[in-house]
C-alpha cells in the first residue's frame, strides 16, 4: 500500500468499534479477531486519492469499512478500463496478490467515495492467512468473485459491440442508481472509463440512443425514456 495511506492512520482508540462494522471480522473466530485487532490500524482516504498505483509494492493488507474504490487499467493512449469496484466489507484482490506474490501492482485503484479502511502490515497478513482457515476462505471467495467479474468483462470486450456494452452499462446504472426518476448522474467520461473507450465514442453512441428515444440527455444526467428500446440495444437488436 502506498505511503500516502499509512501516513493517514487514525488513532487506534475505538478500533474495535470500526472493526465491528466489517461482516468478516464480526463472524471470525475470537482468536482471529484478537490477532487482527492487535495489529490493525484505521486509515482514511478522500475521493480522488489513489489507494494503489501501478508499480507500487504493498506494505499493508486492507479491508474497506466504508466508501468505494475503482480498480482500473490505464492504456498507453490514456484510455482507462474499469476492472472492478471494491466496496464496504471487501478487499482488493490486487492488494492481496501484491502481498502474497511480492510483485508490483499491475493496475490502479482510486477512491471514488471517501474510504475508511482497516489495515494490517503485510507480514502480519501473511502469517494470519497461513494460520487461519476462515481468513483464507474469505480471501479466496473474494478472488473467485472478482475473477468472474473480470472474465465477464473480457467476454464483453472481445465479443460484444460497443453499443451493446454501453446499453448494458446504462441498464446496470439505472437499476442501481436510477430511482423513481429513472435518472443517473454520471458523465460521458466516467462511462468511457468504465468501458475502456474514448469519451467521444460514448457521446456519439448516447446521441444515437437519444435519437432512438431510449434515453434523454442533459448535462451530467441520463434519463431512461423507453426501457424496451434500451433492452433491445443491449441484446444486440438492429438499430432503426
Amino acid at each position: 500500500m502506498p505511503n500516502t495511506v499509512t501516513s493517514r492512520r487514525a488513532p487506534t482508540g475505538g478500533k474495535r468499534g470500526v472493526l465491528a462494522k466489517v461482516p468478516f471480522f464480526s463472524q471470525a473466530p475470537p482468536d482471529l479477531q484478537s490477532a487482527i485487532a492487535a495489529e490493525a490500524s484505521v486509515v482514511h482516504l478522500k475521493a480522488g486519492e489513489y489507494f494503489l498505483r501501478e508499480g507500487d509494492s504493498c506494505a499493508h493488507f486492507a479491508i474497506l469499512v466504508s466508501g468505494k474504490m475503482r480498480v482500473f487499467k490505464l492504456g498507453e493512449r490514456g484510455h482507462e478500463i474499469t476492472l472492478y469496484h471494491v466496496g464496504p466489507g471487501e478487499v482488493c484482490p490486487l492488494n492481496v496478490s501484491c502481498i502474497l506474490s511480492d510483485r508490483p501492482v499491475p493496475a490502479m485503484a482510486m477512491v471514488e467515495e471517501d474510504v475508511e479502511a482497516v489495515v494490517v502490515p503485510a507480514d502480519t497478513f501473511r502469517r494470519l492467512i497461513a494460520a487461519h482457515e476462515p481468513l483464507r476462505s474469505f480471501v479466496f471467495q473474494m478472488f473467485s468473485h472478482r475473477l468472474a467479474e473480470v472474465m465477464s468483462l473480457v467476454e464483453e470486450v472481445a465479443f460484444r459491440r460497443m453499443d451493446q456494452r454501453l446499453a448494458r452499462r446504462l441498464e446496470e446504472l439505472l437499476a442501481r442508481d436510477g430511482g423513481p426518476q429513472r435518472t443517473v448522474e454520471t458523465t460521458h467520461a466516467e462511462i468511457a472509463a468504465d468501458l475502456g473507450t474514448a469519451r467521444e465514442v460514448v457521446s456519439r453512441l448516447l446521441k444515437e440512443f437519444e435519437r432512438l428515444r431510449a434515453v434523454s440527455l442533459s448535462r451530467g444526467r441520463i434519463t431512461l425514456r423507453d426501457a424496451s428500446v434500451l433492452r433491445g440495444l443491449a441484446s444486440g437488436a438492429e438499430r432503426r
